[in-house]
């Protein structure tokens, strides 16, 4: 008798460690049960099966992720919407596992692609771990003509670094956009504006404000250039007491290439290695490169 009382007051504790948890997404209250936690390095938890960095589904069609953890006892999984400790706007999705946690969508929808982050928590050891991942969907950028004019631009929605960006505008036939004039520069922003809203990617990067352009100053500090013409920009729309060539993150080199700010237009230097979205050029027929 006194076995099976014994029994159900560790399923209370249990229960009440979730219930927590659902109420308290941030930082949960960890129980520990008394007696149960291995201390053996293999017992702590870790991922057995981690979500790959991106997946690509269609609209429509069913998508489904699956995070496992192993454990002792066996971790607690669930899913966080958004980019985790990046914005506050993250969503704990309700559903909590143990040692599995399926990212499940039956028929995909515009407002399900986003960042994903799976987290694993145990109560043992008061380890937390996560996996972001994130769902995209197949939009082709190319420089074709169809119903577009001449010129224009197309911004792709991937956390880019700038080379990166650099090399997949020029593999498709386009450039990384450089503004050369109040014109310009309006028709790049009203581009990123309307892009955002339109293309299915484009949602996720709601509070994230820049777009890679391609300017840069690596040659020579505080000279900005073209990148496709190799000479000084005569044209600037830079933010307020910017550039600054900020050197927190990176002491040896600063920040060397230019973001837009999605929100107003204006410019801002910044770090290469930084990922984010960015804006292609689809310039005149006789003037393409690549």
């Amino acid at each position: 008798m006194e076995m099976i009382k014994t029994v159900v007051v560790m399923v209370v504790v249990v229960m009440g460690v979730v219930a927590q948890w659902e109420e308290k997404k941030p930082t949960p209250v960890l129980v520990k049960p008394s007696g149960l936690c291995g201390t053996a390095e293999e017992n702590k938890p870790n991922f057995s099966v981690k979500p790959e960095p991106v997946y690509y589904f269609k609209l429509g069609r069913q998508a489904k992720i699956i995070c496992q953890a192993s454990g002792n006892p066996a971790p607690y999984v669930y899913w966080v919407k958004g980019k985790y400790d990046m914005t506050g706007e993250e969503k704990r999705l309700r559903v909590t596992g143990v040692g599995q946690a399926v990212l499940f969508f039956d028929s995909l929808t515009e407002d399900d692609v986003d960042m994903y982050t799976c987290v694993i928590e145990d109560c043992c050891h008061g380890t937390i771990k996560r996996a972001e991942t994130e769902i995209r969907v197949d939009v082709r950028h190319t420089c074709n003509r169809g119903d577009k004019p001449k010129e224009h631009y197309q911004v792709v929605w991937e956390f880019t670094e700038w080379a990166k960006a650099k090399q997949y505008c020029e593999a498709r036939g386009m450039e990384l956009a450089v503004p050369k004039s109040d014109e310009e520069n309006q028709a790049l922003h009203d581009a990123i504006v309307e892009q955002q809203g339109s293309d299915p990617n484009g949602k996720k990067f709601a509070h994230h404000n820049m777009v890679w352009i391609g300017i840069s100053d690596v040659e020579e500090e505080g000279k900005y250039k073209n990148v496709y013409t190799n000479k000084e920009i005569s044209y600037r729309k830079w933010m307020p007491k910017q550039p600054d060539n900020w050197r927190f993150y990176d002491k040896d080199n600063g920040q060397d290439v230019v973001a837009m700010d999605r929100v107003s237009g204006s410019w801002d230097d910044s770090y290469e290695f930084w990922k984010r979205p960015f804006a292609c050029y689809c310039p005149e027929k006789d003037r393409r490169k690549y």
